[in-house]
């Protein structure tokens, strides 16, 4: 059952999220034209003053259709987050044969895989729209043919210095605090909606906000304190990095735990839908 729930919140948001992704993509096809016009009338010196404004005007509103593209497909899986557990839709929502942990985990893997999806089409999105615009420089891709090897073997040999043997250190608690940043980020917002679902009568969206708002305020408490303990501790720079690295890795992942554990405890006993 619970993967037909998460087959369901699938349904209920793929059709707007691939809208976002044909407009992501629609506007990376619209940068970098714009982008290559502008490069190649400044080499051939015959740029004409209103071409020139409409194709910038064009080059931001496609800079700004990739940025909304992002909070646009948050919104919606937040949304449906939302729609599918707090509103009426929610009454039938929890009497699915599932339990909460099933119910809540359909939700976070939906937004999930939801915001993995956007953020890779806004990359591909980036790349496509600098690999058009710089095509209009003479010998570009030549260049990179010529520079990629040579970046390459560089990047070879300082992996394979005994002294940067911590970089792969580096590497990896970089990635663990992305992977726990992004959970907590995620656990917040839900946790935030479920907040201020439960405790309004009214105007819920706008506790969530407010909720939202204080939970990132403590933690910005936490995070400065504990960075201003590094720097004044006197520790040795790389010593101090990695340490931070890992307390920060460390704190997103005790509040991602304890954020959905506090969620389940709030749907579970106080929402009374089930």
């Amino acid at each position: 059952m619970f993967t037909k729930l998460l087959k369901h919140e699938w349904r209920a948001t793929r059709g707007m999220l691939g809208t976002l992704c044909l407009v992501c993509l629609g506007a990376s096809l619209l940068g970098g034209g714009t982008m290559r016009y502008l490069i190649t009338a400044s080499y051939a010196d015959a740029q004409h003053h209103a071409i020139v404004v409409l194709n910038v005007l064009a080059m931001i509103a496609a800079i700004i259709a990739v940025a909304v593209t992002g909070v646009a497909a948050l919104f919606l899986l937040i949304g449906r987050f939302y729609k599918s557990r707090f509103t009426d839709e929610g009454y039938l929502t929890f009497t699915l044969p599932v339990n909460t942990h099933q119910n809540l985990l359909a939700s976070m893997a939906n937004t999930a895989i939801g915001m993995v999806i956007i953020f890779f089409v806004i990359c591909a999105a980036l790349a496509g729209w600098l690999l058009i615009g710089f095509s209009a420089i003479p010998g570009f891709y030549e260049r990179v043919r010529e520079v990629l090897p040579e970046v390459w073997a560089e990047i070879r040999r300082e992996i394979g210095k005994a002294e940067n043997s911590d970089i792969f250190r580096g590497i990896a608690l970089l990635l663990v605090n992305v992977l726990t940043g992004g959970a907590c980020e995620l656990v917040t917002l839900m946790l935030s909606v479920t907040i201020g679902s439960i405790l309004a009568k009214k105007h819920k969206i706008l506790a969530a906000v407010g909720v939202y708002y204080g939970i990132h305020v403590a933690l910005s408490m936490v995070t400065s304190f504990t960075m201003a303990m590094g720097v004044f501790s006197g520790a040795d720079e790389k010593v101090w990095m990695l340490r931070c690295f890992s307390g920060m890795a460390l704190l997103m992942a005790a509040v991602s735990v304890a954020g959905y554990f506090l969620m389940y405890a709030l749907v579970d006993r106080k929402l009374n839908l089930n």
